[in-house]
């Protein structure tokens, strides 16, 4: 067997194929036939949505996660494509840009990324042609900052609670393994004896 990197379309047939969530299903693809040029030309492998799956058995077997780890990971798959549907936030890229594809003007704000350490955020979707004014645009400085003070503050009780928490497992997980240590030397101890009695029965014998 030889290792290799993963490659893009192999994790993500791994993360959308629920036979890793325990389930057998069957029909997940269908084939489209359509006319060109008066000839029949047939498409293989087109998607079907959930609920015209053919067959779809949950629990079918041992899962390496659950179904609703499965689900999760179907929303988060969908709401990263950048270029399916202007409600779907789409994956990070690279940029300052803090709020990219979450802020909405009708649709998605484009951005536009400067050298200098800003970027700028615009609706693309109403320009007057006569003076290519644009519907809205703004620097990206002082609403990034202002989302990035609300969110600090919002997550702040809930970083204390779990550094506390890790304070409190890591003094739990030292006293599990000084009782582990504690029961090898009991029974090294007693190994120990058995086998020093075992040897003064063979010398009195």
């Amino acid at each position: 067997m030889r290792w290799g990197a993963p490659r893009y379309h192999a994790v993500h047939r791994l993360l959308t194929n629920p036979v890793y969530a325990g389930a057998y299903v069957f029909g997940r693809t269908a084939t489209r036939t359509r006319v060109e040029d008066g000839r029949k030309v047939l498409t293989h492998g087109v998607a079907r949505r959930r609920e015209d799956w053919a067959v779809l058995i949950r629990d079918h077997h041992d899962g390496y996660i659950s179904w609703t780890e499965y689900d999760r990971n179907q929303t988060m798959i969908a709401n990263n494509a950048n270029m399916k549907g202007t409600m779907v936030a789409g994956a990070v890229r690279n940029g300052s840009g803090l709020l990219v594809g979450l802020l909405r003007c009708g649709r998605k704000l484009k951005v536009l990324h400067h050298s200098r350490r800003d970027a700028r955020y615009l609706c693309a979707t109403h320009v007057d042609p006569s003076t290519e004014k644009r519907c809205t645009v703004f620097s990206n400085m002082r609403i990034d900052a202002a989302v990035s003070a609300e969110v600090l503050r919002a997550i702040a009780p809930l970083a204390l609670e779990a550094a506390l928490q890790l304070i409190s497992d890591r003094k739990q997980a030292g006293s599990e393994r000084l009782r582990q240590r504690e029961l090898a030397l009991e029974q090294a101890r007693y190994e120990a004896a058995q086998l020093r009695s075992s040897w003064v029965s063979a010398a009195s014998a």
